[in-house]
């Protein structure tokens, strides 16, 4: 009888036990998502290559379809930019050469202001690199005394800039970063291509403006490369009178943060801004690093 009541008693425990484990169960409610933020900087040119001006209630945002929560939105003109201007010294270009070598003085002088600092980078089959940023009359000495000639690696010479020089890691105090682009948009001599070149600009963030004479391939590639990752491509017959345009999209970029449900995995996910204002088209990277 004694080992029948403590075993009776050990069931009932048991019973009242789990009845409190289902009832803890039901009250606690299921937690939602964790909540993630991220920066994006996108361009904003208006009717007639203005500027735009933007306001968070008129944008909508998706991260993979899902949307995506604004909770701020800047102008980033004031933001200091780090830029690396990549110059194409090809053979292909060297018809252009004066044109391009005063395009890009006047680039570099223009974007060297205030916190801002800029690399100079010029390209044929391999890419030549400066080691530090360089002021305006160090940069001009050097792009005055450019030489033209041989193939063209511009895929390499954008996704090694990515790279050794404009990458996240390398650069934490400069969230807004930059390439400017002097290319016809030919290549012949590049070990990665196209996509990859877009790919590692998307994942470290950096946007690609894009400085050319008009032709149906370089239009293709350059505008490809360039609205894929959230800048823009200027063709101008005169590439002097694009750089003024190319400035206006450089100093349009904003600043949106975002906050979404999307677990942070380091990979690259598919973005959509839209606006509600009329003639004002977003270039916004068509991918982007939840990190």
């Amino acid at each position: 009888m004694i080992q029948r009541g403590l075993y009776l008693l050990c069931c009932a425990l048991l019973v009242c036990i789990t009845s409190q484990d289902q009832a803890t169960a039901q009250e606690t409610p299921l937690q939602p998502p964790t909540s993630s933020a991220i920066q994006v900087y996108l361009t904003a040119p208006g009717k007639g290559d203005s500027a735009s001006i933007l306001t968070p209630s008129e944008l909508s945002v998706s991260i993979d379809k899902q949307p995506a929560q604004v909770t701020s939105l800047h102008s980033a003109k004031e933001d200091k930019l780090l830029f690396a201007l990549l110059v194409d010294i090809s053979t292909s270009e060297a018809s252009h050469a004066e044109s391009i070598k005063k395009a890009a003085m006047l680039l570099f002088q223009s974007l060297s202001t205030g916190g801002n600092q800029g690399y100079l980078v010029v390209f044929d089959h391999q890419a030549l690199k400066s080691k530090i940023p360089l002021p305006p009359p160090e940069a001009r000495k050097a792009i005055d005394g450019l030489k033209f000639g041989g193939g063209t690696a511009l895929y390499d010479a954008i996704w090694e800039t990515c790279r050794d020089i404009l990458s996240r890691t390398r650069n934490p105090d400069f969230p807004r970063r930059a390439i400017i682009l002097i290319s016809d948009g030919e290549d012949n001599s590049s070990h990665v291509n196209h996509k990859e070149a877009i790919e590692i600009a998307e994942k470290q963030g950096v946007p690609i403006f894009s400085l050319a004479a008009p032709n149906p391939r370089g239009e293709q590639i350059l505008g490809e490369i360039s609205n894929s990752t959230g800048g823009r491509a200027i063709f101008d017959k005169d590439l002097e009178e694009g750089v003024a345009p190319l400035l206006t999209a450089i100093n349009g970029q904003w600043v949106l943060s975002l906050v979404f449900q999307q677990t942070p995995d380091q990979k690259l996910h598919s973005l959509a801004v839209k606006t509600t204002q009329r003639h004002v088209s977003l270039p916004a990277p068509a991918k982007i690093l939840l990190r």
